[in-house]
């Protein structure tokens, strides 16, 4: 008989090849799987966050799902004037994604304010900077004070309350600004018009991108 020493193979026999996945008990020299569970499931929570993050800050910065807050606006005189949102108001303007969701989510105009015309200054070459006119039934006292009412509620400053220049002559302007999650800030201005002979009001809605908040 022919004795060999515990833990060794007798003559002829190969010892097991050691799996990759595999590890030695050095006490009772058995084979154990090594589990890859714990690794690869790390591994999957940071991939997972990663993807969550990176959609939150895409929702932050464009605001996938603009919805203006206020639908109705008192003004000094009494009047409740309903509004459209900007999002409906401005369609004409929108173009790869500007103005961000954020912005337009908090502008609207009048209800039933037919837009009559848009200019666009920035012809895609320059930040954003784009006009919408508009017609209502308002007088120009109540588009001013429309303005001047609703922007702070939607998170606007205003920067500006005087003349301003729109085509045909001189009006009353409503300047006001905002930052944005998109990086810049943001400045509209309401330009007012007297009200016509007609009884109707003309006034534009100007958006224009700035770098910082000089």
């Amino acid at each position: 008989m022919v004795s060999t020493a515990s833990g060794t193979p007798p003559s002829g026999i190969a010892p097991p090849a050691l799996d990759e996945a595999q590890e030695v008990d050095p006490d009772h020299r058995s084979f154990q799987p090594m589990s890859l569970r714990g690794p690869a499931l790390i591994v999957l929570g940071i991939a997972v966050f990663i993807v969550v993050a990176g959609m939150v800050a895409s929702a932050l910065g464009s605001g996938t799902s603009p919805t203006l807050s206020i639908r109705t606006i008192a003004i000094p005189d009494g009047t409740v004037v309903h509004l459209t949102p900007a999002t409906t108001a401005l369609r004409p303007i929108v173009s790869a994604g500007e103005p961000p969701a954020d912005i337009l989510g908090n502008l609207a105009v009048p209800a039933a304010s037919p837009v009559i015309r848009t200019v666009n200054s920035d012809q895609n070459r320059t930040q954003f900077d784009r006009t919408v006119f508009f017609r209502t039934g308002l007088s120009s006292d109540q588009v001013v004070d429309v303005y001047r009412t609703l922007l702070p509620r939607l998170g606007w400053k205003v920067i500006y309350v005087g003349s301003g220049a729109q085509r045909g002559g001189m009006g009353t302007q409503v300047l006001a600004r905002r930052g944005s999650g998109d990086g810049f800030y943001w400045e509209v201005g309401a330009v007012v018009s007297p009200t016509t002979a007609t009884g109707t009001t003309p006034f534009s809605l100007q958006l224009f991108e700035r770098s910082d908040e000089s």
